[in-house]
């Protein structure tokens, strides 16, 4: 009888080793067509992957001026998908979506661009309206300081605008014709852009029947060397701008403003550095306005950039004797190709009985 129990035991362990041995193998079995699966579809999932090219940015700051105010701040945090949705023989294709999310969430940048060939193409969407280098040719990671120079916030509606329009962050919603010729080894020589917006604000319908046309021409003579001119004419029910007061007095009146802008500038980037200098002026009803910056940097070491920059503005030049001319000057530091450190000080000189101010701005750009 002991035999018949040790034999019964000596199987059922057999059969459970067995089943475990079975299940291991199942479990290899399936782990590895799982792998395989994985590898027949990774070229796919790179293909998604590239296409979407996911990135972004946030922008942390801290300012202090010596009128008692002092804050920290962020100042941007960006998320954005672009890549090529086709390239062939019939030319390319690009997207690009660009969300804030410092603030209230919004979208910035929602188009498509088709490239037929490099002399012509056309974009439709929301994108930067392509007027001064500032606005649309640098990116605030790109930016050698912590803020855009006075005289084109003010005039390209990207913060501050004598409009009332500074919530467009520099953008508009409509269609862009645009293109290059004469092409060199990494650049072309003539470039150009003409766009028709809705002269209003982003993300959303326009609120009357006219248009807004901009216009850009750069001519690049070398490499690093670029001058540009632009151009812009809209109307709308702007609201005075009182220079006086720096307030808006809303319209009485339904009757459109006709509003113009115009730049023209040099910017040369050599290896050492750069210099950018711009004139920027404008019209708006009879309001007439100008501004101009002369900026420029110097590598004083592999990451550290000293930078300094001249801005003057004057919103009204024919009657109220009023202007601003803000002197900066500071550094940058990009100890990684995904971080960038910059600390400016600016001395504000205004006319008119206000009084001048001093500032400190600090701001951390981390890039993912």
């Amino acid at each position: 009888m002991k035999r018949y129990f040790a034999i019964a035991a000596l199987l059922m362990i057999g059969a459970y080793f067995s089943n475990k041995l079975l299940a291991q193998n199942n479990l290899e079995e399936r782990l590895s067509k799982i792998e395989s699966n994985l590898e027949k579809k990774s070229p796919a999932w790179d293909k998604i992957v590239k296409n979407l090219n996911p990135g972004g940015y946030i922008q942390l700051g801290y300012d202090w001026a010596d009128d008692k105010t002092s804050t920290f701040k962020i100042t941007r945090a960006m998320l954005n998908f672009s890549g090529n949705l086709y390239s062939g023989k019939y030319g390319s294709i690009d997207y690009k979506f660009n969300t804030s999310f410092a603030g209230t969430p919004k979208i910035l940048d929602l188009f498509v661009a088709y490239m037929p060939i490099k002399e012509i193409g056309i974009k439709i969407g929301q994108f930067k309206s392509p007027i001064t280098y500032e606005n649309e040719g640098i990116s605030p990671t790109a930016l050698e300081f912590v803020n855009y120079a006075n005289s084109v916030q003010r005039l390209a509606r990207m913060g501050g605008d004598i409009c009332d329009l500074a919530s467009t962050a520099g953008r508009d919603i409509g269609i862009e014709f645009l293109g290059s010729a004469f092409h060199r080894d990494g650049y072309s020589v003539l470039s150009y852009e003409l766009a028709i917006f809705n002269g209003y604000k982003i993300n959303t319908t326009d609120n009357n029947k006219s248009k807004d046309v901009v216009g850009k021409i750069m001519i690049n003579p070398i490499k690093e060397l670029n001058l540009s001119t632009s151009f812009q004419r809209g109307e709308g029910a702007y609201p005075n701008f009182d220079p006086v007061t720096q307030s808006f007095i809303p319209q009485t009146t339904d009757k459109y403003v006709v509003m113009w802008r115009y730049s023209a500038g040099a910017y040369y980037k050599p290896n050492w550095g750069f210099l950018r200098g711009e004139f920027i002026g404008g019209k708006t009803g009879e309001l007439k306005s100008a501004g101009a910056y002369l900026a420029g940097g110097v590598w004083v070491a592999k990451n550290l950039m000293a930078v300094a920059r001249a801005d003057y503005f004057n919103a009204d030049t024919q009657s109220s004797g009023i202007y601003e001319m803000d002197y900066t000057a500071g550094f940058r530091w990009e100890p990684h190709k995904n971080l960038d450190l910059r600390l400016n000080y600016t001395y504000k000189n205004l006319t008119g009985g206000f009084r001048d101010k001093s500032s400190i701005y600090t701001q951390l750009t981390v890039k993912f």
